[in-house]
């Protein structure tokens, strides 16, 4: 017992000892009102620079932020009155997310507890406050929104399409008014027209001996080209393409009674387009019903082959978004070969 007494009394000795040491500090305690009445609820952030307390005390720079709830301020800080260099704490009270008034306190020595009327170096009354315009930083959270978002590059123009630079600044993009704009920011002339060939007759002697016809130009893209035989689509397997160049095949050499009219594009940088597609749906002579991979658009472009035999819409089959009805006396029986072709 007598050794536990004695380690109390030196722990006691020790604690009494550091408080002996500790600088003396000045409470300020008060019941703060906003002015419609109802009690002040935020932050009281106290800032301050290095000074030097009349004791000799050290204080080195520093932000702390006292919580005020239901109105009830309490603080304890050391004296700023006598202090080297001369100065005063800045306090900003916060509530509902920005900075509702700033003040300045000069805090001198005392054992016993202040209201702010004696510490504010403007007086005690709110229109004494220095409120001033609030900066980005008294807005609680304002400075994070504004570095998430991007900022103006120093290439930055009113009126100009807008590309986002590697360090995340908006520049405008450079060009001419007609160019087109790439998605990684770049300009330059945009994609050439799209062009269609329609009913052009190939080069070529229609004599039962001849297999080669050659077009005006290249199809672009290869699937685009339809070969009409007579009114007839021409099956892929009944002829090769190389370059502007079609080749018969020997079994199908046109005749000297024979016409031969082809469609093509030779690009499609503009509109999207469908070749040679085959519905979905079964080919059994039961099934009305087909569908396409797209809409067509418009639904005019769409054009159905059956067996090489263009098909009329309204007189054929009907379309409805990308749903292909045929008509009673219309529907494709077993063995029967649908290619469709189409914008989108």
């Amino acid at each position: 017992m007598p050794r536990r007494w004695l380690r109390s009394i030196a722990i006691l000795a020790f604690m009494a000892a550091v408080t002996l040491g500790a600088p003396p500090l000045t409470k300020i305690q008060d019941l703060l009102y906003k002015a419609n009445g109802t009690l002040f609820d935020g932050v009281a952030e106290i800032q301050w620079i290095s000074f030097t307390t009349p004791d000799g005390t050290v204080v080195p720079p520093n932000t702390i932020s006292v919580r005020v709830i239901r109105g009830q301020l309490r603080v304890s800080l050391m004296p700023t009155v006598l202090a080297t260099p001369a100065i005063s704490y800045t306090v900003r009270f916060t509530s509902e997310g920005k900075t509702q008034f700033t003040e300045y306190w000069a805090v001198p020595a005392s054992s016993t507890s202040l209201k702010l009327a004696n510490v504010r170096m403007t007086g005690g009354t709110a229109g004494n406050l220095s409120t001033g315009i609030a900066g980005i930083l008294d807005v609680a959270g304002l400075r994070t929104e504004l570095d998430l978002r991007p900022a103006k590059g120093p290439r930055w123009t009113a009126n100009h399409a807008a590309t986002i630079t590697a360090s995340g600044t908006l520049e405008a993009v450079i060009g001419a008014d007609q160019d087109c704009v790439r998605v990684d920011g770049t300009s330059g002339p945009c994609g050439a027209p799209l062009t269609f060939v329609d009913g052009e007759v190939p080069s070529g002697a229609t004599d039962g001996l001849n297999r080669d016809f050659q077009m005006s130009a290249l199809p672009m893209p290869l699937e685009s080209l339809r070969i009409f035989r007579n009114g007839m689509l021409m099956n892929s397997s009944e002829y090769q393409l190389t370059g502007n160049v079609i080749t018969i095949s020997e079994n199908r050499i046109p005749q000297p009674s024979d016409i031969l009219q082809v469609w093509y594009r030779t690009s499609g940088a503009v509109i999207s387009m469908v070749d040679a597609e085959i519905p979905a749906g079964s080919v059994n002579g039961l099934n009305p019903r087909f569908t396409l991979a797209s809409p067509p658009i418009p639904a005019a472009s769409l054009q159905i082959y059956r067996n090489g035999i263009l098909q009329r819409v309204g007189v054929d089959y009907k379309i409805a978004a990308n749903t292909i009805t045929f008509l009673p006396y219309s529907v494709p029986g077993a063995g029967d070969i649908l290619f469709c072709t189409y914008r989108k």
